[in-house]
């Protein structure tokens, strides 16, 4: 400052500001890693752009990707609304990984070649039900490692189980393998507090890239001893993508593997056999014929406690879900089996390595196990359910 300016200024300058209380989990700041974070930016009067809450921490668009935007809204002491948003971030390295990672996934079926055995022909279809296996889940000293051995598990146990109903005269030629959801932990549920190393092992790409590598091998598994397999895919609340925008639910991290999966089979033709399904645009049920049977599949975080009652109301929608011969759902981690009329519903179970929040609300635990049953025109589906131990 000049001796002019010194002696002409006529003191402070500049008004006083009033400061806003900010909600102390919207107060501006990032933590990230190697493995990615967050970014908080600091408040607006305008909703702020992803891409300028990164220049705002001096992070770079090309080194970095944007999974989720969380976004705030609250009223300051004057009435002016003010904005800030959290966006969640992973390495662009990290996402080039996941993009060689399904490479690697075309180039090893390229050169898989199944086992000779003897395909049945019948009018039977075999289900194998995984639902809520939530990869990427840590609880207590479980976590992915643990689920991923009983995935694989209880799956040589679903091949056993065709063996043997074969053994007594199942006509079996075609395999349904049902994805009712929750197949990753994900990012979303519980306001995002899952992404906690305490609460989950893996980052949202690497639970993709098991969710991708568990779904292969079971294609795998069955594809020698059929004829037919059908992938039947819906999404759960742990596979949405964003809570923060109105998204379509038919696009979820459940239909990214199982399409991930699609391009690799596509690239063998002893895979010319599997089939993928997904629901509607704008859907997130699931109805598909199989052997003159129509099964329905639904998560089940959309219908409530009472399933009767949802399944009531489709019915009575005359919706294609409503008018299936057997449902099948997971989303609360336990079997159960109803008539409802003369049709049939089964809730799946889970694989997940449990919630301590839940014993100690409930005192229970869930039972790990995949479902599996048999299905066919004028055959009974409750003759053969079975749930393989996990």
């Amino acid at each position: 400052m000049s001796l002019a300016d010194k002696f002409s200024m006529p003191g402070r300058s500049g008004s006083d500001v009033r400061h806003t209380k900010t909600p102390e989990e919207w107060r501006p700041r990032m933590e990230i890693d190697e493995e990615g974070g967050y970014a908080i930016s600091t408040p607006k009067a305008m909703p702020p752009d992803a891409v300028d809450i990164l220049k705002e921490f001096d992070l770079s668009p090309d080194d970095w990707i944007i999974t989720s935007v969380r976004r705030s809204r609250w009223q300051r002491y004057d009435e002016e609304w003010l904005h800030s948003a959290r966006v969640n971030l992973v390495p662009v390295a990290q996402g080039l990984q996941d993009k060689a990672d399904i490479q690697s996934l075309i180039d090893d079926i390229r050169k898989w070649k199944p086992k000779k055995f003897e395909k049945k022909v019948g009018n039977l279809a075999f289900v194998f039900a995984p639902s809520d296996q939530q990869i990427g889940k840590k609880q207590g000293d479980q976590g992915t490692e643990q689920t991923i051995q009983r995935i694989l598990t209880a799956t040589d146990g679903a091949v056993q189980r065709l063996h043997d109903l074969r053994k007594v005269g199942r006509e079996i030629d075609t395999v349904v393998i049902a994805l009712l959801g929750d197949h990753v932990e994900g990012n979303v549920s519980q306001g995002g507090r899952l992404q906690s190393h305490s609460a989950s092992d893996l980052g949202l790409t690497e639970q993709t890239r098991v969710g991708r590598r568990l779904l292969m091998a079971q294609i795998k598994a069955f594809s020698p001893l059929v004829n037919r397999i059908v992938v039947a895919v819906v999404n759960g609340n742990h596979d949405e993508v964003s809570r923060q925008f109105s998204l379509d639910p038919a696009e979820g991290w459940n239909t990214e593997i199982a399409s991930a999966v699609q391009d690799a089979c596509a690239e063998n033709e002893n895979l010319s056999h599997i089939e993928f399904r997904y629901p509607a645009k704008n859907h997130q049920t699931l109805a598909v014929e199989v052997c003159g049977t129509m099964i329905g599949l639904f998560h089940g975080h959309q219908t409530g406690k009472d399933v009767v009652k949802y399944l009531s109301e489709q019915a009575a929608g005359q919706t294609a879900l409503g008018g299936c011969d057997v449902w099948l759902s997971g989303h609360y981690h336990n079997f159960r089996s109803m008539d409802v009329g003369s049709r049939f519903w089964a809730q799946c179970p889970t694989v997940d390595p449990g919630s301590a929040w839940y014993r100690d609300r409930r005192g229970l635990e869930s039972n790990p196990g995949i479902l599996t049953l048999v299905v066919g025109e004028n055959h009974d589906p409750r003759l053969d359910v079975s749930v393989i131990p996990a």
